[in-house]
């Protein structure tokens, strides 16, 4: 059971006074965001000059990567490209007559 009374003296605040305290507090962020929106360009500039030394290091391993796959890669496609290329000499040869093949 709870031992909090509620105090019949209390009132809950107009809705005028709330409307007030509401743009009290709107005007005051209203002035903290003026005053601080010049500083968000060179704030921001500043960021992404500071982030550059770590942004370095995965550069490198993208392009480390990028030198041992691309090889890899292009093998792959010219393997391809031959299995192609003798398939279809291989089915020309089979399509071919006797006389053709030269037996």
């Amino acid at each position: 059971m709870s031992t909090h009374v509620a105090n019949p003296q209390h009132r809950a605040p107009p809705a005028s006074e709330v409307a007030h305290e509401a743009s009290v507090w709107g005007v005051g962020g209203g002035i903290v965001v003026t005053a601080l929106f010049p500083l968000a360009i060179p704030i921001l500039a500043l960021t992404a000059v500071a982030l550059l030394p770590l942004l370095l290091p995965v550069v490198a391993v993208g392009l480390a990567v990028a030198l041992i796959a691309l090889p890899v890669l292009a093998a792959r496609a010219a393997g391809r490209w031959t299995r192609k290329a003798l398939g279809r000499t291989r089915a020309a040869e089979r399509a071919a007559t006797p006389a053709e093949r030269g037996a």
